[in-house]
């Protein structure tokens, strides 16, 4: 059998937590996925004797490891290594906010003792610092430490494992042991991999200094922004792209002692301009998603209901542009990375590692006509945060995939420019690259949302400042008898320019995404902008203490009139019958065309029924996996029921727990569907005691062509016919039992309020 290969790429990033240089880091993340993650991934290589695999870290994260390895602390850490007796009540309830932030099945349920502190407070309605003992504060923060350490470094530190037996009535001893611990695994990391680097074991890549989407830096109001509102008409930062990766090159020399052949773009966002530049720079090689390359070309790629493809030739390639000195790029499987990322995290590790590998033995079986002799399989993805949603961390996951490969002798695991070296003048052409990310394809993610590009809007008027001080200060410097320390000046000041380009800060504001951390983000983007006024000694201008990050609800519309829609379930039908109903807005997510059934609700209704509609996202991937059971689940409450009992599913998001879950319901609809068949309605009453049972939906219907309408009686949910009738609901989607999208997340539907309408 003709031989394939894999190149294994896994993305390390962290943003910037620290106000300052020499501050605290305001959030955990890096010294926690330090000591669980970047160690662990790297020395699983230890146990194959071929096992060969790239890596990427972003230079602001190299350079907080270096940080931490060299004693530096953040806000979580100060208070588990306060002395004995010493937490105030602002400590408590930073404790209580924070202390509890990991996955609930793989994690929190690992610990019984931890489990039952943590649903005391899950279970709490109000905060309330007397929930817990002074000692059980300090055994809240040692637990969901060590939960942050990955099992096997027992191995390596005999004291982890009595500090993990414990449990409970940590003392101050203790938490010193398990930082001094979690420390020493930090201070490992870079050294290791230089080590596995210099013996050809992996290949580390870079990504641009302080992770900036390089196509908007070069060109804000390129044709992928679809939305130029409030965005300046004059940025300019073609030279802060260059200054980006000069200084990523600079940090890669400095830890690794080489220069980098490879370049990890900052979420794969990639244009022409942003090619050249890496081109103009030495680079060997580049990653893109699969989208681009199906942008470029123009032809999609097509999948069976299992997700193989039909023909995996030009996926399976390197290419290069035709002209002088063009450097390679890989494009990554999406379908692979969107498995590892959202979907194998929910089966047995075991059985989900034999389908990944059956998968490329699928792909490999189909290239055995191929006239090339060496094709590649690229597998690209984030290799630090999708760990917690499988067991045991990914360990099984992994070392069982490792294991099926390494003893495959027609499978082999490369390092990117090991292969490149012998493939680069076979590669395939492409005439130019599209420009685009790894998420649908465009730059959304980062830009056109009104919050974003008020972000920009302040990037570009504190960009104008800075520039402004600099061309004065430059004309004069070499007459300044303080010429060192302007230049100094000028030096940290930008520096903080190029951390506010960083795409983590335009990610979290504004729609679609959100974090229990948002207004830290806002803090901290809003504070590299203040410094630079403070580090060039200059009045910081007001609008910048004025937050851009606020709480906001999902856009809902109200039915305008009462509506009776024949339920044709036609898509092609503009809506007519559902032009005056009510509508959840429900915005594209960076993992909408992946896992998110729903693309639509609209709701209304007459005298006697309730109706929706459901628009569904037919690439949501649980569309065509078997062991996917989709379902829709709608919550309501009669206020005239006599009983009431809450939901009785468990939450996707442990960390989320949207407040409106927290009420109790009378009556519980729900229904199953596929790609193509939809089950009868099954509708539940609710009996106390927090239980349900089945009762019959006798007038209520379901239908489902291009999308799903329903019509629920209201006799069915045994609303009387009075006036003044109250009924609200929310929508969940409860594939596999488990609560993975709450519409709305605020608060309930009230679509009754009204007996007139």
């Amino acid at each position: 059998m003709k031989k394939i290969n894999i190149a294994f790429i896994w993305h390390f990033h962290q943003p910037n937590y620290q106000q300052k240089p020499d501050c605290d880091f305001l959030l955990p993340w890096v010294r926690l996925h330090a000591s669980k993650d970047y160690l662990d991934m790297l020395k699983k290589i230890d146990a194959y004797k071929n096992l060969k695999l790239n890596f990427n870290f972003s230079p602001i994260l190299l350079e907080s490891l270096y940080e931490y390895s060299n004693g530096a602390k953040d806000l979580h850490l100060r208070l588990l290594l306060k002395d004995e007796n010493k937490l105030s009540e602002e400590d408590k309830i930073y404790i209580l906010n924070n202390y509890f932030d990991l996955n609930y099945k793989n994690m929190v349920l690992k610990r019984s003792y931890y489990t039952e502190l943590y649903n005391r407070r899950a279970n709490a309605f109000k905060l309330n610092v007397e929930m817990f003992s002074l000692q059980e504060y300090f055994d809240i923060m040692a637990n969901f430490t060590l939960l942050w350490i990955d099992e096997s470094f027992r191995e390596d530190y005999p004291e982890l494992n009595e500090l993990f037996l414990k449990e409970k009535n940590y003392t101050f001893e203790d938490r010193k042991k398990i930082y001094n611990i979690q420390q020493d695994i930090i201070r490992r990391i870079l050294s290791e991999y230089k080590k596995y680097q210099d013996e050809n074991k992996i290949e580390i890549s870079i990504s641009p200094c302080f992770h900036p989407i390089l196509p908007l830096l070069i060109d804000l109001k390129n044709n992928e922004v679809k939305n130029f509102e409030n965005l300046p008409d004059d940025f300019i930062g073609k030279n802060d792209a260059q200054e980006q990766i000069g200084l990523a090159i600079e940090k890669y020399e400095k830890f690794f002692d080489r220069k980098p052949r490879g370049m990890w773009l900052s979420e794969q966002c990639v244009s022409m301009e942003t090619i050249k530049i890496l081109q103009e720079n030495g680079f060997l090689w580049t990653v893109l998603d699969e989208g681009i390359l199906s942008k470029t070309t123009g032809k999609e790629f097509i999948r069976d209901f299992e997700g193989n493809l039909e023909n995996p030739f030009a996926l399976n390639v390197n290419y290069k542009l035709r002209e002088k000195n063009s450097l390679n790029i890989l494009f990554a499987d999406s379908f692979f990375a969107n498995l590892l990322n959202f979907g194998y995290g929910s089966y047995d590790s075991k059985l989900a590692a034999n389908d990944l590998y059956e998968k490329i033995k699928t792909i490999q079986s189909k290239l055995q006509s191929s006239p090339k002799d060496n094709h590649i399989i690229t597998i690209a993805m984030d290799g630090e945060n999708c760990w917690e949603t499988y067991q045991n961390d990914g360990n099984d996951f992994l070392n069982t995939l490792y294991g099926l490969i390494d003893d495959d002798e027609t499978i082999n695991t490369v390092l990117v420019s090991d292969f490149l070296e012998t493939e680069s003048d076979k590669s395939e052409y492409i005439e130019n690259i599209k420009s685009g990310s790894w998420i649908n394809r465009n730059f959304d993610l980062w830009i056109g949302e009104p919050t974003k590009n008020v972000a920009w809007l302040y990037l570009a008027s504190v960009k104008k400042d800075f520039e402004n001080y600099k061309n004065q200060k430059l004309q004069n410097i070499d007459y300044l008898k303080n010429k060192d320390e302007i230049l100094n000046k000028i030096k940290k000041a930008y520096r903080e320019i190029l951390i506010c380009e960083g795409s983590d800060w335009y990610w979290w504001y504004g729609e679609p995404n959100e974090s229990k951390s948002d207004y830290i983000f806002d803090f901290l983007f809003r504070s590299h902008l203040m410094n630079v006024y403070e580090f060039l000694g200059i009045e910081i201008p007001e609008y910048l203490n004025m937050p851009l990050s606020v709480v906001t609800t999902r856009p809902l519309r109200n039915p305008i009139s009462k509506i009776s829609p024949s339920l044709v379930c036609d898509k092609e039908d503009k809506l007519k019958e559902w032009e005056n109903a009510g509508y959840i807005f429900i915005p594209d997510g960076p993992t909408s065309n992946i896992s998110r059934l729903v693309k639509n609700i609209h709701f209304g209704y007459d005298k006697d029924f309730l109706y929706f509609r459901f628009e569904l996202n037919k690439n949501s991937m649980k569309m065509f996996m078997e062991n996917i059971e989709n379902q829709i689940a709608i919550y309501f409450i009669n206020e005239y029921s006599s009983s009431f009992s809450s939901i009785r599913l468990v939450n996707k998001n442990e960390n989320n727990v949207y407040p409106i879950l927290k009420n109790q319901f009378s009556h519980e609809l729900r229904f199953v569907f596929d790609s193509k068949y939809i089950s009868r309605i099954f509708l539940n009453k609710a009996s106390g005691f927090n239980l349900w049972n089945q009762i019959s939906a006798k007038k209520s219907s379901i239908a489902y062509k291009d999308v799903i309408e329903l019509k629920v009686a209201f006799e069915d949910l045994e609303l009387p016919k009075e006036i003044n009738r109250q009924l609200s609901f929310c929508i969940l989607d409860v594939t596999n039992e488990l609560i993975n999208e709450v519409y709305p997340q605020d608060v309930l539907i009230n679509v009754l309020n009204n007996a007139n309408y």
